[in-house]
């Protein structure tokens, strides 16, 4: 099977909204579609490692906001290269919070979904949702999923990898540390903690990188 033909299927990229017990956490996604007119519904597929879907899974609720073109590169990085489970991506960026559901600032729409059905597969979850509340804010033309592939990716990368290298200089000034928050072991390597491997375990507790704070 051929996958680069999936990528013909383009979709919209959005930040996905949710909370957990108050807590403000998100992510980007790019399966979203409307499915019905009455009542309002949206159909949208989020990864089942993701810890925003875990949060819909207990609350039954999102936000969507509809990202432009000419949103800036770090939006999409802040969303879609860390976890909200150890990082508040909300504090990093413009937003205001209504009924408890997080929105961008900078958007061109909103939307305020109540989840009717959901349905696991094997990698992703699907989330059938009334649209309970929605506002178009401005005109203007989408980013879509094959703008990031075709030409944005890079300018995310790039804004991401600039992000990470102010944090570490700003935590080595502080003398601050990374530590798992299951065991409490404090990683005193000498490559830098981004730099490990994605597959990267605490030694003590087996553990992955997602689950280290810097303290």
């Amino acid at each position: 099977m051929d996958m680069n033909a999936l990528y013909k299927l383009t979709h919209g990229l959005y930040v996905l909204g949710a909370s957990d017990n108050g807590k403000m956490v998100g992510s980007i996604v790019d399966a979203v579609m409307q499915v019905a007119n009455k009542p309002m519904a949206i159909a949208l597929s989020c990864t089942n490692t993701s810890y925003t879907k875990e949060c819909i899974d207990r609350t039954g609720e999102f936000s969507l906001s509809v990202l432009c073109k000419d949103i800036p590169p770090f939006i999409v990085a802040n969303f879609g290269y860390q976890s909200s489970r150890t990082t508040d991506k909300w504090s990093a960026v413009k937003h205001y919070i209504n009924n408890g559901l997080p929105y961008l600032q900078d958007n061109l729409a909103v939307f305020r979904c109540k989840v009717l059905h959901s349905y696991k597969l094997e990698s992703n979850t699907l989330f059938v949702a009334e649209v309970t509340d929605a506002v178009d804010n401005k005109s203007g033309e989408p980013l879509t999923y094959l703008d990031y592939r075709s030409y944005f990716r890079q300018e995310v990368m790039t804004s991401f990898q600039n992000f990470q290298k102010e944090n570490k200089t700003m935590a080595e000034e502080s003398g601050k540390k990374w530590v798992c928050t299951v065991c409490g072991y404090v990683y005193d390597g000498d490559i830098p903690f981004e730099d490990l491997p994605d597959d990267y375990v605490c030694p003590l507790c087996g553990v992955g990188k997602d689950l280290f704070e810097l303290q």
